[in-house]
């Protein structure tokens, strides 16, 4: 079975602009226009491949993988330029995704594909006045109702870049950092969504996804951090990724991850981009 923890998969598109201002009067500066690109294949030094495929209109259909003598694929649903399906082609379940009418993310919902009205994980995202991620709530869904299992809250430094996330729950509190980020890049969101709930969706998950790529960047550093109880709080894991970018586009990156309680399980791999 072929792990999607091993690889952050990339890409995006969009405008970001500039302006700037003379001593008295405001100069417009041409819009600087972010490049799309489709990537073709992620290779890793593993041996996994990512081989992608792309609708008539240039929306990821799938993502086909092999590793040795396996093979999987990872699809995707549209609605225009919106995600609205996500899943694991070997899986029961999949993510389908809700917005508000601004186009920001509100809900993901992790249902069986055959049966949505069954037990169903649910992440709602809540915005703060100036439409910047404020609370995601983990909460599963049955015929007794809505049971919320975890909180996350999201802080931002004086720039307004993400710095920290901190998830409450029954078992304890987990704090996520984000010590750097990367240089300019361009991606989707969608490649960066794990079709399960994995342990890194407080920050790999949509709604953070979508703020990251209107900012053109993605997180090149996080520390996890976990107090249980009255236990003192200690360094789980760190995540550290070397972006090789060359006009927005990511060519290469090169992931460490760490875990100081167990040096031994310290993994790098390496991941090539190709681009039609």
């Amino acid at each position: 079975m072929i792990s999607k923890q091993v690889f952050p998969l990339l890409l995006f598109s969009l405008i970001t602009f500039l302006s700037a201002c003379d001593k008295d009067d405001k100069i417009d500066e041409p819009e600087v226009v972010i490049p799309q690109s489709h990537i073709k294949s992620i290779t890793w030094n593993n041996g996994l491949a990512g081989n992608f495929v792309y609708n008539a209109d240039s929306t990821l259909k799938q993502i086909d993988y092999t590793y040795q003598n396996v093979g999987g694929f990872t699809g995707f649903g549209w609605s225009g330029n919106q995600l609205t399906e996500l899943f694991d082609g070997r899986s029961w379940y999949k993510n389908v995704f809700e917005y508000d009418t601004d186009g920001k993310p509100v809900k993901m919902r992790n249902v069986p594909k055959n049966d949505p009205a069954d037990t169903q994980f649910q992440l709602e995202f809540l915005y703060s006045s100036d439409k910047k991620l404020e609370t995601m709530k983990y909460s599963i869904v049955n015929e007794q109702g809505t049971q919320l299992r975890r909180t996350s809250t999201y802080h931002y430094n004086a720039a307004g870049d993400l710095e920290k996330v901190i998830s409450q729950s029954n078992e304890g509190v987990v704090t996520h950092t984000i010590d750097s980020y990367s240089p300019p890049v361009s991606f989707l969101p969608a490649h960066y969504i794990d079709p399960t709930l994995l342990e890194n969706y407080t920050i790999y998950n949509i709604a953070v996804l979508w703020q990251l790529q209107q900012l053109h960047k993605l997180p090149a550093k996080v520390t996890r951090i976990v107090k249980t109880g009255s236990d003192p709080e200690y360094v789980d894991k760190i995540e550290d990724q070397a972006f090789t970018v060359n006009n927005y586009r990511i060519e290469k990156i090169q992931s460490t991850t760490t875990y100081p309680q167990m040096p031994d399980y310290t993994s790098h791999y390496d991941m090539v981009y190709t681009y039609h």
